[in-house]
């Protein structure tokens, strides 16, 4: 009796959290709803798989707001949500009232609304990472990145059916591998944290990076400069192939190649950019122009590990294209996006991009000479959070709430709400 109340108060607030997310479209409801596993007739989730959030013994950490200043404002920081996991995505809208909804997947593999935590129901091909002893050193697999188009939502994921690791784009709704990459080589050495998964929306095209996910194989880094594999590439797909119902049923291209693992796409005053991690080093900030090789891992700022022998620096002379900017020490960059208005509307002599890193654990502001895309300053304010993500609304397009407030990720430690203001 107990069990069946539970269910049916967590079928209530699923279908009513729905609708609210949903209140303009009514696919949209019934998209969220087929994600998840239907146990029984009267109940679509399981109650152990929703996770109640403590939010009473959490309630100090909430609402921590700090001020950190910068070379010409400060920057406002507010911590909205305690949350223990690593993102993949956060959508964010607004109900009928005004207040700001937010979706977060999480890298292995759960929906969190409100406080209900809620595993996703994906196909029996989902490779965790540890899951198989037989692969001990395959590592960070899980769901990578996703994306809403077409009143749908599909995941870029880390996959494995019987010997053959691979990666694979999936509808949420019904599970179907729309894109499946070959068997990757070397699967001891085998790192899913090096898949890339950025996006971008372009009217009928969508953008999508698929880093070569490398732990020190060269095999698998060669891969970048294989026209017969879709890893170190950034796909052009077809919107309108996506709703195919057949499985791998997907038309695209390839944009372009030799990328090592690009985890911001973005795009500004209709140039595309990319945040890229290099080797040991190098990380690069990138001009995608389309069918242009970029390069690895043939060319390379950054070295090998472990202080390795560098690679060639020579990208004019082997005819690849080189960054428009590149790190040393390495950042780990992560996401990418336009700055917010009154960012961009300080800086309006120039174009203003807005990046986060992991191991810098920094929001980073690019300014470019608005003519040719030069890189006049990166500034680096440091937050002291390896942050992953910035809020999204389902478009794609950076979710900006009132006064220029917008959302970014930290790992497995909560959700924060970021102002530039108090400009000088």
């Amino acid at each position: 009796m107990k069990k069946s109340i539970i269910k049916s108060i967590a079928l209530f607030l699923i279908i009513l959290i729905s609708v609210l997310f949903g209140y303009e479209n009514p696919e949209l409801i019934e998209s969220t709803k087929s994600i998840f596993k239907e146990k029984e007739k009267t109940s679509e989730i399981d109650e152990e798989k929703i996770k109640e959030i403590d939010t009473d013994s959490q309630e100090k950490e909430f609402h921590i707001e700090a001020e950190i200043k910068a070379n010409s404002f400060s920057l406002k920081l507010l911590k909205v949500k305690t949350l223990l996991e690593q993102s993949a995505s956060l959508f964010i809208s607004k109900n009928t009232s005004g207040e700001e909804k937010f979706k977060f997947f999480t890298q292995d593999g759960f929906l969190i609304l409100e406080n209900n935590k809620i595993k996703i129901d994906l196909p029996s091909s989902y490779y965790d990472k540890n899951i198989d002893a037989l692969y001990p050193s395959s590592l960070y697999g899980g769901v990578k990145s996703v994306i809403f188009i077409n009143n749908e939502y599909f995941s870029l994921i880390s996959s494995k059916k019987d010997d053959c690791i691979y990666a694979s784009l999936i509808s949420l709704k019904n599970k179907k591998e729309i894109l499946k990459s070959k068997c990757l080589p070397d699967s001891a050495k085998i790192d899913f944290a090096g898949l890339g998964s950025a996006y971008l929306i372009l009217e009928d095209n969508l953008l999508l990076s698929i880093g070569a996910p490398e732990n020190s194989s060269q095999v698998v880094s060669e891969l970048a400069q294989n026209k017969d594999s879709i890893f170190g590439k950034i796909l052009n797909i077809e919107v309108k192939s996506l709703s195919s119902k057949e499985d791998i049923n997907i038309k695209y291209n390839f944009f372009s190649l030799g990328h090592r693992n690009p985890q911001g796409l973005a795009l500004l005053e209709g140039d595309i950019f990319s945040l890229e991690h290099g080797p040991q080093g190098g990380d690069e900030l990138n001009k995608i122009i389309k069918g242009k090789n970029y390069g690895w891992p043939t060319v390379s700022f950054g070295t090998r590990y472990n202080y390795g022998k560098s690679y060639s620096t020579d990208h004019t002379q082997l005819n690849f294209q080189e960054p428009i900017y590149f790190f040393n020490p390495a950042i780990a960059p992560s996401a990418l996006s336009k700055c917010p208005k009154n960012l961009s509307d300080y800086y309006k002599n120039n174009n203003c991009l807005m990046g986060l890193s992991l191991a810098g654990q920094s929001i980073l502001i690019f300014l470019l000479d608005k003519e040719n895309n030069k890189v006049l300053s990166v500034e680096k304010i440091f937050i002291g959070k390896r942050l992953r993500h910035f809020g999204v609304k389902e478009s794609g397009d950076l979710f900006l709430s009132n006064e220029n407030y917008f959302y970014i990720t930290a790992d497995r430690d909560g959700l924060y709400k970021v102002k530039f203001d108090k400009f000088r």
